[in-house]
């Protein structure tokens, strides 16, 4: 006779995804990249791939809006800026997102892998990851938000991936910020783009709306404690995460878009 509790099919996904939904938040509020994590194992459901991109987006808004309510409650967020950024931000990834089916995006998937190679090496690389001071800004924080948020939010809207990663090192290299400031800063933003990509997903019917609150709720969780990972260690943490997630991502996106390329 068998005894015990068994997990069905069902219950054994929703379990396994609620609990890579923590971890992925916690990754995702100190450094970005959380999709890589959550995106592989959205697949073992065995949803359609554009239900899995949905699904993951709902998620995904659900932590990303729990860190950056984090990250204002903390009162350490740069705030100057922010709101025309957010404006900027929302307009670029909307002209995104209704420009998906205007233009091939086959020039965007080679050159990604050769700009992630740049971030990883200057990540590695750069002293101004390590500092824990602001520098010397070379744009105005207007300018920065018209200029970044216009086009960093059409790329998100219209392609998506390292969108976290460009905005991270638009505020160090451009605004002078501490890699925890940038941290801090890119959420809202990040958010924002991811909101306009998910607007569109459910008018297309492509969100499975129990698989993605029920990795919701593990956002939420996984992106309080990450949070506080970068308000209470801030540059000693996120820098060695960040540079981590790059490499990670730099490496899927040159196997399949590159390697994968020469083997088709």
């Amino acid at each position: 006779m068998e005894s015990g509790f068994v997990l069905s099919s069902g219950e054994w996904i929703y379990s396994f995804l609620f609990a890579v939904s923590i971890f992925a938040g916690i990754v995702d509020a100190i450094a970005g990249g959380g999709g890589l994590i959550t995106i592989p194992c959205l697949m073992l459901s065995g949803l359609p791939l554009m239900t899995v991109l949905g699904t993951n987006k709902l998620q995904a808004v659900i932590g990303e809006l729990t860190t950056s309510v984090m990250f204002f409650a903390s009162k350490e967020m740069p705030l100057k800026g922010l709101t025309l950024g957010i404006i900027c931000t929302s307009l670029g990834a909307l002209s995104g997102a209704c420009a998906v089916n205007l233009f091939e995006k086959e020039a965007l998937e080679v050159l990604l892998p050769v700009l992630m190679v740049g971030i990883t090496i200057y990540s590695v690389t750069s002293k101004r990851l390590e500092a824990t001071e602001p520098s010397k800004a070379k744009l105005t924080p207007k300018k920065f938000m018209v200029m970044c948020g216009v086009l960093i939010g059409f790329y998100n809207g219209f392609f998506g991936p390292g969108t976290g990663s460009f905005w991270m090192l638009a505020f160090v290299v451009l605004l002078g910020y501490t890699i925890k400031q940038a941290t801090m800063a890119t959420k809202p933003l990040n958010l924002i783009g991811n909101i306009a990509s998910l607007i569109l997903f459910i008018i297309l019917g492509q969100v499975d709306y129990t698989l993605g609150l029920i990795m919701g709720v593990g956002q939420i969780t996984g992106s309080i404690i990450g949070s506080k990972f970068v308000i209470s260690h801030g540059t000693r943490l996120v820098r060695p995460v960040f540079i981590s997630v790059t490499m990670i991502m730099t490496a899927k996106l040159i196997y399949e878009n590159v390697f994968m390329g020469w083997l088709v």
